[in-house]
């Protein structure tokens, strides 16, 4: 975008040059690479939003993978599993806003890792129905998370 470009002030030229950054996300952090655009005369950086977004999102995922933290899908999944909606989601978690469950499985947001050891401790049925009880969530009988075949009344 700015490779080769004229620096107005100094006349010089940017290059692409790579940076190391300390990006921290949910009170994690991680080491990565950073494009950016340097002058070649005075020094000068700039940084675009697109190197900016990719440099995060090479953060959230080396996060992600250095604390086995859930996937946005896994996330989904889980809720899914329960029977619950994003709002109930978010009540079993101490009241997080739906739009934070939302960001979670859509992959916007990263959730830290005590949130991370919470929703996996909804996968066990006792905590569910403890955590569902204190935060007054109706959960739906195992029956109707997984409802059972029908037999075809056509059959011989």
């Amino acid at each position: 975008m700015l490779d080769n470009h004229l620096h107005r002030f100094c006349g010089g030229r940017y290059q692409r040059a790579v940076e190391t950054v300390t990006i921290r996300v949910s009170g994690m952090s991680a080491e990565v690479q950073r494009e950016l655009y340097r002058c070649m005369k005075c020094n000068d950086e700039q940084r675009t939003v697109e190197q900016r977004e990719l440099a995060e999102r090479a953060a959230v995922d080396r996060i992600r993978a250095e604390h086995a933290l859930l996937l946005p899908k896994e996330i989904r999944q889980l809720r899914e599993s329960i029977g619950v909606t994003p709002a109930q989601l978010g009540e079993l978690l101490y009241g997080t806003p739906r739009g934070i469950v939302e960001g979670w499985e859509r992959g916007r947001y990263l959730q830290n890792r005590e949130t991370d050891a919470l929703l996996r401790s909804l996968r066990d049925r006792e905590t569910l129905e403890r955590r569902a009880a204190k935060a007054g969530v109706t959960l739906p009988t195992p029956a109707d998370a997984a409802p059972a075949a029908v037999p075809d009344s056509t059959a011989p």
